[in-house]
């Protein structure tokens, strides 16, 4: 049997922006065309945002949106009354409104219209006007203003205006990439099914006037279960890390290269991968990586680096190579390099390749060259910040481990207003970085069974008292067996696996052999992985007079790192001895 040897070089902090990216903006009223991004074409048509396959899944799953005998449908334009039935499902008052018996008003919507108790609800309540005294238009498109309009009216926002929606959409969270901005501030663009989804899927985590998130409102009527909505490839993972050591791993870049992996496999090998990652669709994942990895390498405010790369080893197996339509896929999505390597250079090519992507902080993946193939991601991440500490204020101070050893080591100090949330299981902490698209969440204690996601959604600004170790975690672990025991099991059977997709002229089974990761970290007075910083950023310019609530990490605590943009948990960690 001939084994595929799947090495994922990972390197702290892969920050998991799912950016909703059309090629083309298009269907405007009056059949005008607007193109504000640049266009990318697959065949004849447009791509469909990445990301809305992916969030009309998730909402499905959660009953909030459906689609027809024809599929979801995506590209097609919202009509009025779609947007106010949408409305009603994501404000948890669509059955409300099915039992409703509202006087219609409007002689164009009758008993036979599907939407006809929708409308009348809706309109009673205030959350939409028709067209005219007497007239809704229910088949007439609606534009991005309208329908934010619709949805913060229905959240319970006041004095929601045509003029101000598009403002106070950014404000409250319904609007958090650049596409849902573009969609709904190009004045005459007629919403298509993808915005929708899109709007709809922020909306989840935007808050309501009362301070609640929308999907805790939908989830205390009994509209969604909030678990199906938090459950995912990073807490599955994390529960599966060891307890007797520290450790940090990158869900994200894992992900990545497993995708990478699923796109030369067929058959149950695919389906298990997928499964597992929590990928719907492929294909999506995959525009979405493209536009991610782009998206970093022109960024200022953090330093992201990420690298992905094909390697064969000529002497394993004659004359077999890659199929040109894998190389091809793998290049154009995941910026992948492909290279042929034997037995005399493998080791020595493939370990230099790591190192020079990972900054030299990590130096070997692989030790033999024993092997078919070698996919491999690296990344590289340093981010300052946003409020450094002072170097001056670090003091030893005891730490106890979770067998109650207790040893001394360097904790940082500093006092000043930061996101917090406590209560009886939890206390978490917000860490932002320089330009804030990203921090870091330090959670005590470190339970994995927290709901994290709550303490997020329900942080407060509050003068907090910090203090914590330094710290630098150097991490390395075989998947296979956690991975297996996630589900992924036929692409590291020798007879089962299915990954001849990958390869051409191979007679013989293609599987899995290891699942490499290795990490490091480093956290200190400057930031992640950072050098030394010139700056602060000052948040408060006020002396404050309330007395600081203490945060002080003295015991073993989670952290991760979060893409801010769309709630994804990027990074984890968890830090529970002095080594």
């Amino acid at each position: 049997m001939t084994s595929l040897l799947l090495a994922v070089s990972l390197i702290v902090a892969i920050l998991s922006t799912c950016y909703a990216y059309n090629g083309k903006v298009s269907t405007i009223r009056n059949d005008e065309v607007v193109t504000q991004f640049k266009e990318y074409k697959i065949g004849d048509s447009d791509i469909v945002v990445p990301c809305a396959k992916t969030y009309a899944d998730i909402l499905n799953k959660l009953g909030l949106f459906r689609g027809s005998h024809k599929g979801y449908e995506l590209e097609k334009p919202v009509t009025r009354a779609e947007a106010i039935t949408m409305v009603l499902r994501m404000v948890g008052e669509e059955k409300e409104a099915l039992s409703s018996n509202h006087l219609q008003m409007f002689s164009d919507v009758d008993t036979s219209h599907w939407a006809f108790n929708n409308i009348g609800y809706a309109a009673h309540k205030g959350y939409i006007k028709g067209t005219s005294a007497t007239t809704f238009a229910p088949e007439r498109g609606v534009t991005g203003k309208e329908f934010v309009k619709m949805l913060l009216s229905a959240m319970g926002y006041k004095d929601i205006t045509m003029e101000n929606a598009y403002e106070l959409g950014v404000k409250y969270g319904l609007l958090d990439n650049n596409y849902s901005k573009l969609a709904v501030s190009t004045n005459g663009y007629q919403l298509l099914r993808n915005d929708m989804v899109n709007i709809c899927y922020s909306s989840l985590y935007a808050k309501t006037p009362d301070g609640r998130s929308l999907k805790e409102v939908l989830a205390d009527k009994g509209v969604i279960d909030i678990n199906d909505l938090d459950k995912g490839f990073a807490w599955n993972l994390n529960k599966l890390m060891p307890k007797d050591k520290n450790y940090t791993f990158s869900p994200l870049s894992i992900k990545m290269a497993m995708a990478m992996a699923a796109t030369g496999a067929d058959g149950q090998t695919k389906t298990e991968i997928l499964q597992v990652l929590n990928i719907e669709d492929l294909d999506g994942f995959n525009e979405s990586m493209r536009q991610l990895i782009k998206t970093y390498s022109e960024g200022d405010d953090l330093q992201l680096n990420i690298a992905n790369s094909l390697w064969l080893n000529t002497d394993y197996y004659k004359d077999v190579k890659f199929e040109e339509a894998y190389k091809d896929m793998i290049a154009n999505y995941y910026n992948a390099t492909s290279q042929e390597v034997d037995n005399t250079n493998a080791v020595e090519k493939i370990n230099s390749w790591v190192k020079d992507k990972t900054n030299g902080k990590i130096t070997e993946i692989i030790s033999d060259s024993d092997f078919l193939a070698c996919i491999l991601n690296a990344v590289y991440f340093k981010g300052e910040w946003a409020v450094q500490f002072e170097e001056e204020a670090t003091k030893k101070a005891n730490f106890t481990d979770r067998n109650g050893k207790v040893t001394q080591t360097d904790f940082m100090n500093m006092t000043g207003y930061f996101n917090y949330y406590e209560d009886p299981s939890v206390q978490m902490l917000e860490l932002p970085y320089k330009g804030r698209k990203a921090s870091m969440y330090i959670a005590i204690p470190a339970s994995r069974d927290v709901n994290f996601s709550k303490g997020i959604e329900n942080m407060e600004r509050k003068r907090v008292q910090i203090s914590m170790p330094k710290f630098k975690t150097e991490f390395a672990v075989t998947l296979n067996d956690i991975l297996t025991e996630m589900g992924i099991q036929t692409a590291f059977d020798k007879n089962k696996a299915d990954f001849k997709k990958m390869f051409t002229q191979v007679v013989e089974n293609i599987y899995i052999s290891d699942v490499i990761h290795k990490t490091f970290i480093n956290v200190d007075e400057n930031g992640t992985e950072a050098a030394a910083a010139t700056g602060i950023v000052i948040d408060v310019t006020s002396i404050p007079t309330e007395e600081p609530i203490v945060f002080k990490a003295d015991k073993p605590f989670t952290y991760f790192i979060r893409d801010n943009a769309n709630g994804e948990i990027l990074f984890m960690g968890e830090y529970a001895y002095i080594e």
